[in-house]
């Protein structure tokens, strides 16, 4: 085999011999110089000559790293891939007993480490990117350090980076000889591939870049680099003498898609193309993109820190440091000459940008890093940690083994005095949890799974959890991508249940995963999860946790209790993740509804005067949200009503639901309208102005049918409109009707008969009432009513209902498009004092003289105007051969009626219609619902902190369907983090608790690792409950005081509900406890039967009577409870 003439390659020899004989190398040497891939070739084919056994592994810290450069030594070497070299990644292991150079990533190695507390498995470990300072990478390197200098002495282990601080790391391995610490070789690989120039933005002539402090990135630097993109292309043409027009390939490069998705960047553009890879700080290190030439980089990063108050994870944007920034740059100038362009000035770089980043030890959350050192029980994790390249400080130790305390990954000891805050016993749960490559609260969800019965929904939920981005929201649809998941999670209230049904949903529903938009169109994000779920199924199995290969036979009943104990389940594992609800002013809320059901109605503001002449804009403005049953006005607000279905009667209907979530996605609300001077100067002087401040209602709905004089339906008889009529009633008189299929009710579109000169025939109708065994309807193309019996009705063909017919159009606008049915008011017309003393409104004898006039005959209408579609006109009737009468002229002249004045909504309707009158863009604010719920945190240290769930979630949008309720209700959190300010919480895969009196106190008690029980002044009865880690008695402070919370009991315990959360503790223990009679050893028949146990008895809450919350006088304080004379003791949880 020839190696490629690359600059390690003059080193072959020296490098070789210079591992053979020293424990530690340190190799720097510049990107693209050989060292990941060439290296680990030399000293394979060293031991291969001289037939000697080695086992050799390359970490990488990413995936697509260790993957790529595998299969591409495979490639060169004519190797079939998972022979002579392979990879492991994840859960992908291409590796057999015959591998002799594996590439994985760092946290796979460390892994394998931690469980063996050995390093002889391998005879050369090569540390590839050590610059980069990720807790597993320094973790790793202090395992390995340690190793060295006990069990494994014979290892070679290989440093390398192309950035790497030569000095310090050779210090930390320095190696004892006789009282003297010798430091590690460090070796320097020359020369560079190809020279790779650098620009910055005081070398941009031609485009203005503007001036920047914080680390962020302007519209004006995108607008930059898209401009460097459009030089290049004239650069390149230059060079090869053509003209074409490029266009763009653009590939994504970032962690959250797919290892498939990853490797579509080593693809050869397309001839013509200009390929762009739009990349996060993944392609810092080993990835070799052979046609790379220029690299334009903002010099960003994004890191996670633990806020300094809250302890919770933020992910802020910084600048990156130099050292990957010249990583960055590395990706160019392999196989050719490179460009990099900072979009910084050269000053700023200079002064401002940092050389080295903040280690993640320093800045991220320990608990995984504290199990693992706990694991290899190699003394206290303080002492251990201590060895790290750049120790944690004490504190954020401390903080880390508090928390895993409170997780119950450490036990708690019994005696308070001698409670140790940096380390503790590891229990059951921690020893399962520092086997499983989730989060610590996500591992707790799955042994608790395993508790309550519920493994397999637990582990599809930790998987598809640890996967991110399950449900993809399609690119600039997000209203879609929640309509949908909200449609798909139906009533189950919580993101992790709708990941567990979008999970096993199978062939028969996938139309519906399709409209959910799971990832690829071919579930591949769901092909992640799966590869997930057997890998946690495996890992577990060696803690005798098994999924029940025969699941119950699940009826209606049992599907509910399910779900309950899942919820639970979930409470627990995320504990103490818990938020309530604030409660709304119902009086104000009222006040802002005008009235309105707050179920049906959302509110907008900035509405222009006369708003209801933008009725038809309104209603299209939430037309994707559902349909407008009406919209009503007062002064600047417009109150927008959704149609409700008669099954949704007594909660917040999806479409409300749906148009607050345009308010939360900021969707722009427009209205096209017209100057009010414009509309007061076209009515010529008219009493318009007070119109502006009037109150006016529009209904849309056809359910009522007025029967009063002057207002009736009626259908155009030309001949157009004739025919289109007899060949619908035809054609549905042809067809083999089908009764209903579904239960009759109010606003069902079917078909009815009608019988007219013994003609029965069927024609499209609507229900309008249901009384007993018969219907109401109205006939939609005649605009007549019937009373037909329930069994004669019907089943309309979807054609039929759909059908568009000829559209009436009456002043330029567009009326019942589906309907050939026109609904008509006469105009200029009132009852008479007669009709008014004589009936309500109309007296009867007035209605049958004007029923006499309009049934039965063709009339002539003149339109007057439009309002809210109904055409108000002057009608005609032919009296005589040719004389024509107004049937208004008949009714007042035989005085049942009286002229009178139009509406100022018809004048203007009029007037506006007929003519074109300038138009305005006014931006309406809203909607709003004055029953939205806003979140608090149950936790001492955020319960002041604003609270946001993500815009993905079923719950970002949240109104009251009970604000009567005087009880609490609970909502869970998976996991939360805060702003870059610490100001607001943002919580994810969040589930709403059902509303039962007390339930999140019950909960809290169940699942606190401590927790203190308030009483009344005479010690009679409980008021509440103090939950948390408890205090030291010795510093007389609380232990973890940030996350204790203090709760109110709405509802009455006693001494019997303390003693059942005990048995029920106890019942919980006894699934996840350590010991020859532990869990490991219990039979199949054994753990079912406990599992059973521990299930009914949470099944088992019983009514409680509700209370008025009665705070304690010292909130947050521990140690309260006095024994007084017939007080109530707080019994001792386990």
């Amino acid at each position: 085999y020839k190696y490629p003439d690359l600059p390690i390659s003059r080193c072959r020899q020296e490098l070789t011999s210079l591992i053979e004989y020293n424990s530690v190398v340190i190799v720097r040497g510049a990107t693209g110089s050989g060292k990941s891939t060439q290296l680990p070739q030399y000293i394979l084919d060293y031991y291969t000559e001289h037939s000697t056994y080695c086992n050799i592994v390359v970490t990488q810290p990413r995936k697509i790293g260790a993957s790529s450069i595998a299969k591409w030594i495979s490639r060169e070497r004519s190797w079939s891939l998972g022979g002579l070299v392979g990879y492991q990644v994840g859960l992908e292991k291409v590796v057999t007993k015959d591998t002799r150079l594996v590439y994985m990533t760092t946290g796979v190695l460390l892994q394998k480490i931690v469980g063996a507390k050995s390093l002889t498995e391998f005879t050369h470990i090569f540390i590839d990117e050590v610059h980069e300072r990720t807790d597993e990478m320094d973790f790793l390197l202090l395992v390995v350090r340690k190793l060295l200098r006990t069990n494994s002495r014979f290892v070679k282990v290989i440093l390398m980076s192309a950035t790497i601080n030569c000095k310090e790391f050779s210090d930390y391995f320095a190696v004892p000889v006789r009282n003297k610490l010798y430091p590690a070789y460090v070796f320097e690989v020359e020369g560079k591939p190809h020279a790779i120039e650098e620009y910055y933005l005081n070398d941009l002539k031609h485009l203005s870049a503007p001036l920047f402090e914080e680390p962020m990135i302007t519209k004006e630097m995108y607008e930059v680099a898209v401009s460097l993109i459009q030089l290049f292309d004239e650069l390149d043409l230059k060079e090869i003498s053509l003209i074409c027009c490029r266009r763009l390939q653009v590939y994504a490069l970032h962690s959250t898609i797919t290892l498939e998705e990853q490797s579509n960047v080593f693809l050869t553009p397309v001839p013509g193309y200009r390929k762009i890879i739009l990349s996060t700080n993944i392609a810092e290190s080993s990835v070799t993109v052979p046609d790379v030439k220029y690299v334009i980089d903002f010099c960003l990063t994004r890191t996670l820190v633990c806020d300094e108050d809250t302890n919770y994870q933020s992910l802020r944007l910084n600048w990156a440091s130099k050292t990957s920034c010249n990583q960055r740059r590395g990706r160019a100038g392999r196989v050719s000459k490179g460009y990099c362009y900072r979009l910084v000035y050269k000053d700023f770089w200079t002064n401002f940008i940092p050389e080295n980043a903040i280690p993640e030890m320093l800045r991220c959350p320990l608990g995984s890093t504290v199990l693992k050192a706990k694991l290899l029980n190699m003394g206290e994790p303080r002492a251990l940690l201590a060895t790290a390249l750049t120790p944690p400080s004490i504190e954020d130790i401390e903080r880390t083994v508090l928390q895993l305390k409170e997780v119950g990954a450490l036990a708690i000891s019994a005696d308070a005095e001698e409670e140790n805050p940096h380390d503790g016993e590891l229990t059951f749960l921690g020893r399962v949890l520092a086997q499983l490559p989730v989060d610590q609260q996500i591992g707790k969800l799955i042994v608790l799974g395993h508790v309550f019965g519920c493994l397999e929904e637990c582990l599809i939920i930790a998987a598809a959890l640890s996967s991110k981005n399950f449900f993809v929201m399609p690119f600039r649809q997000h209203l879609d991508g929640y309509r949908n998941k909200v449609y798909f999670s139906g009533n189950r209230k919580s993101d992790c249940i709708a990941l567990v049904d979008a999970f096993k949903v199978t062939a028969p529903f996938k139309m519906l995963l399709e409209q959910i938009r799971l990832p690829e169109g071919k579930f591949s994000k769901r092909k992640a999860v799966a590869e997930l779920l057997e890998e946690l199924k495996n890992r577990i199995q060696k803690f005798n946790m098994y999924v029940d290969s025969q699941p119950p036979v699940m009826d209606r009943e049992y599907i509910y209790k399910q779900r309950f104990i899942l919820q639970v389940v979930m409470t627990g594992a995320f504990y103490p993740n818990y938020f309530t609800f604030g409660q709304c002013d119902e009086e104000v809320a009222v006040r802002e509804l005008d009235g309105n059901d707050p179920k049906t109605t959302v509110v907008l503001k900035n509405i222009p005067p006369y708003g209801f002449l933008y009725y038809k804009q309104l209603q299209s403005l939430f037309r994707q949200c559902g349909q407008v049953k009406s919209i009503s006005y007062e002064q600047s607000k417009a109150y927008v009503t959704f149609s409700r279905n008669p099954t949704e009667r007594f909660k917040t209907l999806p479409a409300v639901s749906m148009a607050l979530k345009m308010s939360h996605l900021r969707v722009p609300l427009e209205l096209h309208v017209h100057s009010p001077e414009k509309i007061e100067e076209k009515m010529e002087g008219r009493m318009v102005p007070t119109l502006r401040s009037t109150r006016y209602y529009n209904n849309k709905s056809s359910a009522e049918i007025s029967k009063e004089i002057g207002h009736f339906w009626g259908y155009r008889i030309d001949e157009k409109n004739t025919a289109v009529l007899k060949g619908l009633t035809a054609e549905i008189n042809q067809l083999d009707l089908m009764p209903l299929s579904i239960r009759p009710h109010p606003d069902l579109v079917c078909l009815a008969p009608f019988s007219d000169l013994q003609n029965n025939r069927y024609y499209r109708a609507q229900i309008l009432s249901v009384p007993g065994d018969s219907a109401e309807v109205f006939f939609v193309d005649y605009g007549n009513r019937s009373r037909v019996a329930l069994d004669e009705l019907r089943k309309i063909p979807s054609h039929l209902q759909e059908l568009p017919f000829q559209v009436t159009v009456v002043l330029g606008i567009s009326c019942l498009k589906n309907k050939c049915a026109l609904e008509f008011k006469l105009c200029k017309m009132r009852p008479s004092a007669k009709s008014l003393v004589c009936g309500e409104q109309w007296s009867y004898e007035a209605s049958q003289r004007f029923a006499s006039l309009v049934n039965r005959c063709a009339l002539t209408v003149k339109v007057y105007s439009l309002v809210h579609s109904v055409l108000h006109v002057d009608v005609y009737r032919y009296s005589g051969i040719k004389e024509v009468v107004n049937i208004r002229d008949i009714l007042v002249n035989e005085g049942y009626a009286e002229l009178a004045e139009e509406s100022c909504e018809s004048n203007v309707g009029i007037a506006i219609s007929f003519s074109m009158l300038d138009l305005l863009i006014v931006l309406l604010h809203g909607p709003f619902n004055p029953y939205e719920l806003k979140l608090c945190s149950m936790t001492r240290i955020s319960r002041f902190r604003c609270v946001a769930i993500e815009r993905d979630s079923i719950h970002s949008v949240l109104v009251s369907d009970a604000p009567e309720d005087p009880f609490q209700q609970m909502l869970v959190a998976a996991s939360l983090s805060v702003n870059a300010n610490g100001s607001t919480m943002l919580l994810r895969e969040t589930s709403l608790m059902p509303r039962i009196p007390g339930l999140p106190a019950l909960l809290s008690m169940l699942f606190a690792p401590v927790i203190e029980l308030r009483v009344d002044k005479h010690g009679r009865s409980y008021t509440g409950v103090l939950c948390g880690l408890g205090w030291h008695r010795s510093l007389g402070t609380p232990v973890l005081p940030e996350h204790d919370m203090e709760l109110a009991f709405d509802v009455q315990f006693d001494v019997n509900d303390i003693v059942e959360i005990n048995i029920l503790r106890t019942a919980i223990n006894k699934l996840v406890c350590d010991g020859p009679n532990g869990s490991v050893h219990l039979g199949q028949e054994r753990t079912a039967q406990l599992q059973e146990d521990a299930r009914q008895k949470l099944l088992g809450p019983k009514p409680r009577e509700v209370i008025s919350p009665k705070w304690h006088a010292k909130p947050y304080e521990w140690n309260q409870v006095r024994l007084l004379s017939g007080a109530v003791a707080s019994a001792d949880l386990l």
